[in-house]
């Protein structure tokens, strides 16, 4: 599994070099080849994919190899099931150091892919419509105890990145400065001590941390960690604009877990207006 989005799954066999874009739904199955050796090397590969705004149209898929100095990017359309291959991108501030490492998992906002790093370097960023590298700074202040930052969206739109510290929410969200500039604001801290009381007495365990999972459309989707139960956790959802934490199920973890979002089912869209509703 690489993938889940816009109600697709990307799934790769690399023994047999072959990729497949899968929806649940439909159980609609593509067939598709890997990325060429050329551009994979040793390198870690990840995949994005861009659906189409037609239900079940044509679809691309966004390639990245990453190295700690820079990365490349090819892309695939569904249409052609050939892979276009860009030129290898260097970072204008590459990670130097011992804490240097080649970013995991890349999040796709508003057509462009973010990364960040927990050792503070600059934030790296794709355009999924030029298929071109830049970078923009991380926010300033770095909190003891903090997580890895996620990117995601506010309900308006707006780019967003989410943080746990120890029980705590932490929220920056990308907007124009006084200046103009835009800038990296810290938008607002959520306390969650009280919410997750009932979790830590079920882990039996008082050091229960949050790793936030994904934030969409002002929603942040997490999961529990403790280390008497390393297997076991709660998925919960907490809204940004009411606050509201919802813990949505326990479940038992054997591998890396991904927020499926499925596009809602045409044959349940009325578009009919009921003309008694209507008249009333």
């Amino acid at each position: 599994m690489e993938e889940c989005r816009d109600g697709y799954a990307v799934l790769v066999n690399w023994k047999i070099n072959q990729m497949v874009v899968y929806d649940p739904l439909t159980r609609a199955l593509d067939l598709l080849p890997v990325p060429p050796a050329e551009i994979r090397g040793d390198m870690h590969v990840e995949f994005h994919i861009l659906a189409s705004e037609e239900h079940h149209g044509p679809f691309r898929i966004v390639s990245v190899c990453h190295e700690k100095w820079g990365a490349q990017a090819a892309v695939l359309s569904s249409d052609s099931k050939e892979w276009k291959i860009f030129p290898f991108s260097e970072d204008a501030s590459p990670q130097v150091g011992e804490d240097a490492y080649i970013p995991q998992g890349g999040t796709l906002v508003n057509g462009f892919v973010y990364w960040t790093f927990t050792s503070g370097a600059n934030i790296r960023v794709l355009s999924t419509t030029t298929l071109q590298f830049s970078q923009i700074e991380p926010p300033p202040l770095h909190m003891e105890g903090q997580g890895e930052f996620k990117p995601g969206e506010t309900k308006d739109g707006k780019l967003c990145l989410v943080c746990a510290v120890e029980l705590t929410l932490v929220v920056w969200v990308r907007r124009p400065d006084d200046d103009g500039v835009d800038r990296w604001m810290l938008d607002k801290t959520f306390p969650l001590q009280d919410a997750t009381d009932e979790i830590t007495r079920y882990c039996l365990d008082e050091h229960v941390s949050l790793n936030v999972v994904a934030v969409i459309s002002g929603f942040v989707y997490l999961s529990t960690y403790c280390e008497m139960r390393p297997n076991y956790c709660w998925f919960m959802s907490f809204c940004l604009e009411t606050e509201e934490l919802n813990k949505l199920c326990p479940v038992t973890l054997y591998a890396i877990p991904y927020p499926y979002i499925m596009t809602f089912p045409p044959a349940l869209v009325c578009n009919r207006v009921n003309p008694q509703l209507e008249e009333a």
